[in-house]
């Protein structure tokens, strides 16, 4: 592969260990990819292969992690859910300027232990929950506690069902 910066040189292809700046971690290393550079310019291609699979393993490193995350691991969490800064303030029932201190490198001010938890279920469940929007929406308004009946059935495998009468 001829470098697509000089034109001039054949690229080298090497493995390496690579930082992973890019990610917004400072502290992920890239173990044995793929690397090539030019000799004369000194351009470097890394190649990252599969990389949604390598974003999903970080973020279940992080959720897994005994201590508590730092304002770049909530960053990363946040975006691995595919959350703006404004969905992530609506899907935690907190202002945005919350989310600022949360995610401030500068002056950081960590999550409260529930919040914490909270986001560490939202990325190990690994998928979007339907409706949820709208029931944590209705639930926010909601001061009862009630006690409702439900029933599970198995079917190939345990599933809610709908009571009937109920």
């Amino acid at each position: 592969m001829i470098c697509h910066e000089c034109n001039k040189s054949e690229m080298i292809e090497r493995h390496e260990n690579v930082r992973y700046d890019e990610s917004g971690l400072p502290n992920v290393v890239l173990e044995a990819v793929k690397v090539r550079q030019c000799p004369t310019c000194g351009n470097r291609l890394v190649t990252i292969p599969r990389l949604s699979e390598l974003h999903r393993c970080i973020a279940v490193h992080l959720v897994k992690k005994i201590a508590r995350l730092a304002p770049a691991d909530i960053r990363f969490l946040r975006k691995s859910l595919g959350w703006s800064k404004n969905d992530f303030a609506k899907k935690m029932h907190v202002n945005i300027e919350q989310v600022y201190r949360w995610e401030s490198d500068k002056s950081p001010k960590p999550m409260m232990i529930q919040s914490e938890l909270l986001l560490r279920a939202f990325v190990a469940i690994g998928k979007k929950i339907e409706n949820y929007d709208e029931q944590v929406d209705q639930l926010a308004t909601i001061d009862d506690l009630e006690v409702s009946p439900f029933s599970m059935v198995f079917d190939n495998g345990w599933h809610e069902h709908q009571l009937v009468g109920a």
